[in-house]
C-alpha cells in the first residue's frame, strides 16, 4: 500500500508542473474566420504567453487583448498576424484606412496586425495595437 505521504507529495509536484505550463503556455480555439484559410474556426492553438524579453516579429500570429465592441467593456482575445512593428513604414492599406501620411511609422511599443481573410477586423477598424496588449505568440497549430 502506498503511504499517504507519497500520494501528497506526487500530487503537490503535479500540481506545481501544471502550474508552470499554463504559466508559460496557452491553448486558444479560433473563434471565427478572420484568419482563414490559415486558422480555420475551431481550429486550437498553442500559444508561448509574452514575457519581457520577447518582442514580436512580422509574420508572427499572435494572441492579444482588446475591449468587447459591445458589451460591458471586458477584454476578448483576437488571433491576427503581425504585419508590422515599431518604426516600421506603416502599410498602405493601414495608412489609407486610419487616414495616415504616406511616410508614416509605427509607433514605438505598437504594432499593426492583419487577418489573413480580407473581411477580417484588424488594424485597419483597430488602429494601431500596443504591445503591452499581446497575451501570446502562436508557437503550433493543431
Amino acid at each position: 500500500m502506498i503511504e499517504a505521504g507519497i500520494v501528497i507529495a506526487v500530487v503537490a509536484v503535479a500540481a506545481i508542473v501544471v502550474a508552470s505550463v499554463r504559466r508559460r503556455w496557452l491553448v486558444v480555439t479560433v473563434e471565427g474566420n478572420s484568419m482563414a484559410p490559415t486558422l480555420q474556426h475551431g481550429q486550437r492553438l498553442v500559444a508561448a504567453r509574452m514575457t519581457r524579453s520577447m518582442a514580436p516579429c512580422p509574420g508572427q500570429i499572435v494572441v492579444f487583448e482588446v475591449e468587447r465592441t459591445f458589451g460591458r467593456g471586458d477584454l476578448v482575445h483576437r488571433v491576427k498576424r503581425v504585419a508590422a512593428i515599431a518604426g516600421d513604414p506603416v502599410p498602405a492599406w493601414v495608412r489609407h484606412a486610419l487616414g495616415a501620411p504616406a511616410e508614416a511609422r509605427v509607433p514605438p511599443d505598437y504594432i499593426v496586425v492583419a487577418g489573413d481573410n480580407p473581411r477580417s477586423q484588424d488594424s485597419r477598424q483597430l488602429g494601431y495595437v500596443p504591445v503591452r496588449a499581446i497575451v501570446a505568440v502562436v508557437e503550433a497549430q493543431r
